[in-house]
């Protein structure tokens, strides 16, 4: 290594000769023509011999300056590929995780973002390092850890029901059904006492962001899962009907790694990251 040009001054004269002038270098490289010409000087002294001659304001190289600048290029390139190699061995590691698609849309943006890891979503069921996934209490996938309780309570557009109303509200106004939810409106009044209460679902609704979304803008009362809810209770776009309506339900939300491989390091990272995140929700979610 003793003898080797200073890098700049091989960029700078680089440069030069293939924009033809200082001018057009100190562009490529962002400073100035001067420090282009003070570079290039700097190694004309270093190696004894002119690099250029000058035509007007047209650069032409020299013998000496032709005969390096092939060699010169092609350690650029070869420089150029060692770092793109470096690049790819520092990227960030990827992970794939499966998740339902309420869970994506209303959970995974805000908790995965920031993390150094290249994270691949997929559905329910395909091949995954991680899985997040609903399921009943009594069917709990093998090697699972629960992370978060299945909450539902009546939600609805703040002012759609008169403050103070009672259960007898819900046989006025119309109810809306998460078909999703694992729970009817009668399984609810029932488990608080409304016997009698002709509470009937007019609108049943496949998809629970979409059940949330109809209450949202005033469609009705949903019997929602508050888990999903959370950010449009926070916001103020939906509000808890009745002051003690949360029912668990017979489900929860569990995470596993793949099923017969020992989790990677990033997957445990993860997943103790999802496992925070699930626990300051639930806490946070109580309150409201």
């Amino acid at each position: 290594m003793a003898g080797l040009a200073p890098l700049n001054a091989l960029r700078a004269f680089e440069a030069a000769a293939r924009q033809g002038g200082f001018v057009g270098a100190a562009e490529e490289l962002n400073v100035t023509p001067a420090a282009v010409g003070q570079q290039v000087r700097q190694l004309e002294a270093l190696i004894g011999a002119p690099l250029f001659e000058r035509e007007g304001r047209k650069l032409i190289l020299t013998e000496r300056g032709a005969a390096a600048l092939e060699p010169l290029r092609r350690g650029f390139e070869l420089m150029g590929e060692a770092s793109a190699a470096l690049r790819v061995a520092q990227a960030a590691p990827t992970l794939t995780l499966a998740a339902d698609h309420d869970i994506m849309t209303a959970w995974l943006g805000r908790d995965l973002s920031g993390v150094d890891v290249a994270i691949r979503l997929v559905p329910i069921g395909e091949e995954a390092d991680l899985t997040l996934k609903r399921s009943s209490l009594a069917t709990v996938p093998a090697g699972a850890e629960r992370v978060m309780d299945e909450v539902l309570t009546p939600l609805a557009r703040p002012g759609f029901v008169p403050s103070e109303a009672g259960l007898d509200v819900l046989e006025r106004l119309q109810l809306i059904e998460d078909s999703r939810s694992g729970l009817s409106w009668a399984d609810w009044l029932s488990a608080r006492g409304g016997y009698g209460l002709e509470a009937q679902a007019r609108l049943k609704v496949s998809e629970s962001l979409a059940a949330l979304a109809l209450a949202e803008q005033g469609a009705g009362i949903v019997l929602g899962r508050k888990p999903l809810a959370y950010d449009a209770i926070r916001a103020g776009r939906l509000a808890p009907v009745f002051a003690n309506g949360d029912q668990p339900s017979d489900q929860a939300y569990f995470l596993h790694y793949a099923a017969g491989q020992s989790p990677s390091a990033v997957a445990t990272r993860i997943a103790q990251h999802l496992k925070a995140c699930a626990a300051a929700r639930q806490d946070l979610a109580g309150e409201l």
